[in-house]
């Protein structure tokens, strides 16, 4: 959600909640993208050294943290950092269904997850755009560093024994 939200909404946030002009809040969302990419090359070796679930702990806390304090501060290079710490969460978790799942069902499985979390990213795109409607870009924004908390609180309480028996 913090990738699609960013895409899909910071540059109004930043327009609207912030006032910043569409080309500066566009930069700080480009930095974000960069950061996504350069964190992808960068620290896939680190999640080879950690492992898939201590991996995906670990970046979902440094981004949401990150993504947080940059709203709450107003440090929007704070907020466009995240998306360097963001960046490795998608692909480890697509990596974690192999793990995850018996090889046989590994396909269908990632096919069902994939399928559902677009589900789950159209419906939150269309009740954030109501919430924002109501109470405006700058407190709706907030949802995005609650959500990326509540992933990582769900991950580690659904995830993590079966992840973590898988490893060893």
């Amino acid at each position: 959600m913090a990738e699609h939200g960013m895409l899909n909404w910071f540059v109004i946030y930043g327009t609207n909640a912030l006032g910043l002009e569409q080309g500066k809040a566009a930069n700080y969302m480009a930095l974000f993208f960069g950061g996504m990419t350069v964190g992808r090359l960068v620290f896939s070796p680190l999640v080879d050294r950690l492992k898939v679930f201590p991996s995906i702990a670990l970046f979902s806390v440094i981004s949401a943290v990150l993504y947080a304090a940059g709203i709450f501060s107003g440090a929007l290079w704070m907020l466009s950092l995240a998306g360097l710490f963001c960046s490795i969460i998608y692909p480890t978790l697509v990596m974690a269904i192999g793990r995850l799942y018996d090889p046989s069902q590994v396909s269908t499985m990632s096919g069902l997850i994939i399928s559902v979390a677009s589900l789950f990213d159209i419906g939150f795109n269309y009740i954030y755009g109501d919430i924002a409607e109501k109470t405006g870009y700058g407190r709706s924004f907030l949802i995005m560093p609650a959500a990326m908390i509540l992933f990582t609180l769900l991950f580690v309480l659904v995830f993590h024994k079966r992840i973590l028996n898988r490893e060893q």
